[in-house]
């Protein structure tokens, strides 16, 4: 393929409209981000005409990461059909219920953190912990009244520690191989820029729990869903056992696409033989979802959600955030602005700044968490070298960045599955999420403590 060479300030006219386009149909327009991805995608494509690319070339390179995220389509999709089977089998009104039951408002957010966390690093996948435990706590939080915006930023802050730092973490192994450094070199280096975030995240999580004023908890409602929950759906221990196996298929290494595969199989087992569901009744729950019918309007807004039908939008809107980013990437315009980002490197700590802007302007414009540790990481193992920082340095400056605030770029693959299963809009959950907020600025902090000519791992 011929190469065209994009000059720095060709490269940031895509950039300059992103952020045009993003105001003018988010902000202003109040439209869905489907339209201003599709409206970048058609400018950047008449640019690239215009800068004497053929359409045949074009197309080739929007589709050229279609293999990279086949997988993650299929995951969404089954997290779909298994969300509307968990509804209708008992097993997402079981976890409501005994949360419900014994989980107190003032604590909620604390322990939706702290719980998230314990998970995520258990099985190390983001998307598994809100699939799972995420979903069960959303539900408990819409029962009890309380912010879901605030409930889903403890989520996901929960979610993204085991991402970031978890040994069974797919894209923290990634991160590690793409600084060429031993990834648990890289989880030391980390527990410097987690420890801070974590702890200053909890206290602020439970003070927000006694002090928020955004919730009416009534005791009287809770017992009115406690009774719904029990009148309308199966309520036993026995229905914890599909998102337990999930847990336990994760810690044991199996492929996330298999391990939801054999949930589905057991739960629609479940829903047969346990919950007396029969057969057309199971199918359309996987497919269209769970329907609730009871004379509760909250439970049914609870509990009328899930089934394949409803990722569809998502997935469509991942597809559009992959064309587009394949797009920037085989154009030249990520590498282009990191070239620009990375030059007249001159200290240690300017290298490590220089590192988590690359990583985090990547995840801007590359839509996707895996871009934004690969390519900064390939681009920049050269400079750690020459200038005798250690590689696990660059590893963890990658997971502070780019990787952790991910979920908090509306157009990004990650926001986008976090905002498809919980419910919440990236814009609305992004300020209470402070694990991935306070990370980077901690790293940031820390690169101020080093000593030149020091050692960095020190620091």
């Amino acid at each position: 393929m011929e190469k065209k060479n994009i000059t720095f300030k060709k490269a940031l006219i895509p950039v300059i409209s992103m952020i045009f386009f993003l105001i003018i149909a988010v902000l202003i327009w109040d439209a869905p981000i489907h339209i201003p991805l599709i409206m970048e995608l058609s400018f950047t494509i008449f640019l690239a005409l215009i800068w004497g690319f053929n359409w045949e070339k074009l197309e080739k390179m929007m589709f050229s990461s279609f293999a990279k995220i086949g997988n993650v389509l299929i995951i969404i999709m089954l997290i779909g059909m298994i969300i509307g089977i968990w509804i209708e089998s008992g097993t997402v009104p079981t976890m409501i219920y005994f949360g419900l039951k014994f989980l107190k408002p003032q604590y909620f957010y604390l322990i939706s953190f702290i719980l998230s966390s314990f998970v995520s690093i258990a099985i190390g996948t983001a998307f598994g912990t809100v699939s799972t435990v995420g979903l069960a706590l959303i539900s408990i939080a819409q029962g009890m009244g309380i912010s879901l915006p605030l409930a889903a930023g403890s989520i996901i802050s929960g979610a993204y520690v085991g991402d970031r730092m978890s040994p069974l973490s797919s894209i923290a192994i990634l991160t590690a191989h793409s600084a060429g450094s031993d990834i648990h070199e890289m989880i030391k280096k980390m527990l410097k820029t987690f420890w801070p975030p974590f702890i200053i995240s909890a206290i602020i999580y439970f003070i927000l729990g006694f002090r928020y004023q955004g919730f009416s908890y009534d005791p009287t409602q809770i017992n009115i869903l406690l009774e719904g929950l029990k009148n309308y759906y199966l309520i036993s221990f026995i229905m914890l056992i599909p998102p337990l196996m999930i847990i336990i298929l994760a810690v044991r290494k199996v492929p996330t696409i298999l391990n939801l595969i054999i949930n589905l199989l057991i739960s629609s087992t479940m829903a047969l033989l346990i919950s007396k569901m029969t057969v057309i009744r199971v199918v359309n729950s996987i497919y269209s979802g769970a329907i609730a019918k009871s004379n509760i309007d909250l439970l049914n807004k609870l509990l009328t959600r899930g089934g394949l039908v409803s990722m569809l939008e998502l997935v469509s809107l991942i597809i559009l955030a992959v064309v587009l980013g394949g797009l920037l990437e085989k154009l030249g315009i990520l590498n282009t602005i990191l070239e620009r980002i990375i030059s007249n490197i001159k200290s240690k700590s300017h290298l490590v700044t220089v590192t988590m802007i690359s990583s985090f302007v990547t995840a801007l414009l590359g839509c996707n968490q895996l871009l934004a540790v690969f390519l900064p990481g390939k681009m920049l193992a050269g400079k750690y070298d020459q200038i005798n920082v250690p590689r696990s340095i660059l590893a963890r400056s990658l997971g502070d960045s780019g990787l952790i605030l991910s979920p908090l770029i509306p157009w990004n693959i990650n926001a986008l599955m976090m905002m498809g299963i919980l419910g919440v809009h990236t814009l609305q959950y992004i300020k209470y999420s402070f694990f991935p907020l306070l990370v980077p600025l901690t790293g940031l902090t820390l690169v101020n403590f080093i000593k030149r000519g020091g050692k960095v791992d020190e620091r």
